[in-house]
C-alpha cells in the first residue's frame, strides 16, 4: 500500500485501486472491500462510486484535505464519499448537510460510529439555516446537482471562512440545453467574479459523464491594526471606496501575514509597523502592531 502522491498521506493507492484508512474498522457503508495491510485496515474507494475518488483517480492535484481538515460537505446524500472523507480528515470534523430525510436517515446511521461526521438535514442555499452547529470549516465541498452551483459553494465558503471549495459541476443539473464546456466555463468565471482563485478544472470522465471538478481558493488577505504610543490608530483613506478603513490586502506568494501587514502600511500610509501579534479570523488575517516613529 502506498500514498497516493498529493494527498497529504491520507489516500493510499495499490495496484491501481484508491484506498482510505478505516475510521471504523470492521464496518462497511456501501459493500465496498477491506483490505488489512500491517495491522491497518484501509477501505477500497471506489471512482465510480464516489465524484471525490473519481477526481483523484483522473489525475487531479489540487487537492486540500489533511488529517486535521474540518470540511463543510454540501449535499451528503446517504454519505458514501462523506464515509471516506471523514476517513482521511481522522483528526478533524465533517459538517455533511442533506436536504432530503430519506437518504439523511442513511447519513444518521453511517454517523452512529463515525465521531467526526456531524449529519445536518439543512438546504445548501441557505447557509445560515445551520449556523448554530458549523463553525469556521478549512475546506466546503459541494455536490449539489441543482443551478447556481458555483454561488452555492462561494456562499459557503464566505459563510463559514473557509480557504479552499471543491466544486462538482453537474452540466444539465446547471442547464439542460446549453453545451457541457460553456456550463463548465460559466461555473468557473462565476468563481473568480466571486473572487476565488481556480487552481483546476478536471472532467470526470469515463467515471461522470458532463461533469468536472473544479477547486478553488479564496485568495488570503491581511490587515494591520497599528497603535501609536499616545493611543491612536492608524486609518487610511479608499478614494474609490470614499471610507476610512484598516490598511491591508492581499497576501503576495511567499509572504507572510505579518509580511503583508507591513508592506500594506507602508505603501498605503507611508509608516513602517511592527508586528506583535496575529489572528487568523478565516481566509483573512488580523496583524496587531505599533507604529515606529
Amino acid at each position: 500500500m502506498e500514498d497516493r502522491t498529493g494527498t497529504n498521506g491520507t489516500v493510499f493507492c495499490e495496484k491501481g485501486r484508491l484506498y482510505t484508512k478505516s475510521y471504523d474498522p470492521g464496518r462497511r457503508v456501501y459493500s465496498e472491500r477491506l483490505v488489512s495491510v500491517a495491522g491497518s485496515e484501509y477501505r477500497e474507494w471506489n471512482p465510480s462510486r464516489s465524484k471525490l475518488a473519481a477526481y483523484l483517480a483522473t489525475g487531479g492535484v489540487s487537492y486540500p484535505l489533511n488529517r486535521g481538515s474540518k470540511v463543510l460537505y454540501l449535499g451528503a446524500a446517504n454519505g458514501t464519499t462523506v464515509s471516506h472523507v471523514s476517513d482521511i480528515v481522522c483528526d478533524g470534523t465533517v459538517y455533511a448537510v442533506e436536504f432530503s430525510p430519506r437518504s439523511f436517515r442513511d447519513l444518521v446511521r453511517m454517523s452512529e460510529t463515525r465521531k467526526n461526521v456531524n449529519p445536518l438535514l439543512a438546504d445548501a442555499t441557505n447557509p445560515s439555516e445551520y449556523s448554530f452547529a458549523v463553525d469556521k470549516v478549512d475546506v466546503v465541498y459541494s455536490d449539489v446537482a441543482q443551478k447556481n452551483q458555483a454561488d452555492i459553494l462561494a456562499d459557503n465558503m464566505d459563510m463559514y471562512g473557509a480557504r479552499f471549495g471543491m466544486l462538482c459541476i453537474k452540466a444539465r443539473s446547471e442547464d439542460v440545453a446549453a453545451k457541457p464546456e460553456e456550463v463548465f466555463e460559466m461555473s468557473k468565471r462565476r468563481l473568480q467574479e466571486r473572487g476565488l482563485k481556480v487552481h483546476e478544472m478536471r472532467s470526470l470522465e469515463p467515471y461522470e459523464k458532463d461533469h468536472v471538478m473544479i477547486v478553488a481558493e479564496r485568495p488570503r488577505t491581511s490587515y494591520a491594526v497599528a497603535f501609536r504610543e499616545d493611543g491612536r490608530f492608524m486609518m487610511v483613506y479608499h478614494p474609490r471606496r470614499k471610507g476610512w478603513e484598516m490598511p491591508g490586502g492581499k497576501v503576495e506568494s511567499g509572504e507572510s501575514s505579518a509580511d503583508a501587514a507591513v508592506r500594506e502600511c507602508l505603501e498605503e500610509s507611508g509608516y513602517e509597523v511592527e508586528v506583535i501579534a496575529e489572528k487568523d479570523i478565516g481566509y483573512c488575517d488580523v496583524c496587531a502592531g505599533k507604529v515606529l516613529e
